[in-house]
C-alpha cells in the first residue's frame, strides 16, 4: 500500500543577520525567520507531510506554539516524532520546493539535499527553489512524499 503526504510551512522574515536552519543545514543570512521553534521550514513541511500521509494530524497537534517548552525547539525533534509513526513503512521519495524572494537558495540546494539525506531514511530527495517574484518577506516550503508499507 502507498500513502501520499503533502506538507507546507511558511514564516515571516525580518531583516536581521543570523544563521538560519533549512533542512538541517545551517547558513548565514541577512534575514531571520520568525518562528516559535528554530523555524526550519523544510523539516516542518516534511514532518507535516509524513503526519498527513499517515492520518496523524499536523505538527501543531504535537508541538503547539502555546507550549513554552517548544520555544526555539530544534526541528529535528519534530521530525523524529513524525518518523516514529512510520513503524514498518518506508519513505520512497520526497520532492520539495522552497519559495522565498529575499534569500537566494540556489547555491545551497545541494547542501540542503545532503543534509536531508543524513537525517532522513530516504535517499530519493529532490530540492527545488523558486521565488514569489514580489516583495513578501516570507519563506515557504511545500513537500510531497510517498510512503510504502
Amino acid at each position: 500500500m502507498f500513502f501520499i503526504g503533502h506538507g507546507i510551512d511558511q514564516h515571516k522574515l525580518v531583516k536581521r543577520k543570523k544563521i538560519i536552519v533549512i533542512g538541517g543545514y545551517k547558513m548565514q543570512s541577512e534575514w531571520s525567520i520568525l518562528a516559535h521553534s528554530d523555524g526550519d521550514i523544510v523539516l516542518h513541511s516534511i514532518s507535516n507531510a509524513i503526519l498527513g500521509a499517515l492520518g496523524k494530524g499536523d505538527i501543531g497537534d504535537y508541538f503547539p506554539d502555546s507550549d513554552k517548552f517548544n520555544k526555539n525547539l530544534d526541528s529535528q525533534k519534530i521530525l523524529k516524532k513524525a518518523l516514529m509513526f512510520l513503524k514498518n513503512k518506508k519513505i520512497v521519495n520526497i520532492d520539495l520546493t522552497i519559495i522565498c524572494e529575499d534569500i537566494f537558495f540556489g547555491n545551497h540546494k545541494n547542501n540542503i539535499k545532503k543534509s536531508l539525506e543524513k537525517i532522513l531514511p530516504c535517499k530519493h530527495i529532490n530540492v527545488k527553489c523558486t521565488r514569489f517574484e514580489k516583495a513578501t518577506h516570507m519563506i515557504c516550503c511545500e513537500s510531497i512524499l510517498l510512503i510504502h508499507s
